[in-house]
């Protein structure tokens, strides 16, 4: 007689007309977390006297994005009517149009920037937007104002373009001095296939018995044996 004992619990048994089986415990599956990025976590005053306003249009709805990430009392609707101050500009636009550099971009505390995924490509690196305002409002302090930054805008285009033209003119004229040397290259091989050899004598073989020649033309050598 086996003296192994099982021991089961009838009450979580479940007739099945095949045999009683006992429940298995159910695993829920965890429920995915939703990403949500808090923009609402501001100051409220509950005085609207004391609430902060849109600084265009006196507007209490506020654009949230940019009250916490610049720090600009905007409403949306100001945000599209006047993008002038109010636009977002990339990285590669703040240094191709407004002449920064990576250093200056990087300062957190110059220009504030909001990060978020890039639209084109999730795998590619984050998107950096930087406000308008922001970039302009450091342009004058370092240029003195837009007409300078246009005039330093103009001066390297001018510049490269400058830089551009000589290289070309550069390679034009090696091009030139190449088809030159060969198209004489080519006469001269020309009229070697095509002139009457003009032979001279030069010093003779070893055993005597023949002789070497050659054109003055074509610098070819020729052996000539002499018949006795």
């Amino acid at each position: 007689m086996s003296s192994n004992y099982y021991e089961y619990n009838l009450t979580t048994m479940q007739d099945t007309k095949g045999g009683f089986l006992e429940e298995e415990p159910k695993h829920e599956s965890p429920k995915k977390k939703r990403r949500v990025i808090d923009v609402n976590d501001i100051p409220y005053n509950p005085d609207p006297e004391e609430c902060p306003l849109c600084v265009e249009c006196g507007s209490l709805d506020l654009d949230m994005i940019y009250l916490k990430v610049f720090k600009v009392y905007v409403c949306k609707s100001c945000v599209e009517a006047v993008p002038d101050k109010y636009s977002l500009l990339t990285k590669t636009e703040a240094k191709d149009d407004h002449l920064l550099t990576d250093s200056e971009l990087r300062d957190r505390a110059l220009f504030p920037v909001w990060e978020k995924p890039n639209s084109h490509k999730s795998s590619w690196n984050n998107m950096l937007l930087y406000l308008r305002m922001h970039l302009e409002k450091f342009i004058i302090e370092k240029w003195g104002s837009l007409e300078n930054l246009d005039k330093e805008f103009e001066r390297r285009v001018d510049e490269m373009r400058s830089r551009k033209e000589k290289k070309c003119n550069r390679s034009l004229r090696r091009r030139t001095r190449v088809e030159e040397w060969e198209k004489k290259r080519r006469e001269k091989l020309k009229l070697q296939a095509e002139h009457e050899h003009q032979f001279e004598s030069t010093a003779g073989t070893s055993d005597g018995e023949a002789t070497e020649q050659k054109c003055v033309v074509c610098r070819i050598v020729v052996e000539v044996e002499e018949l006795f």
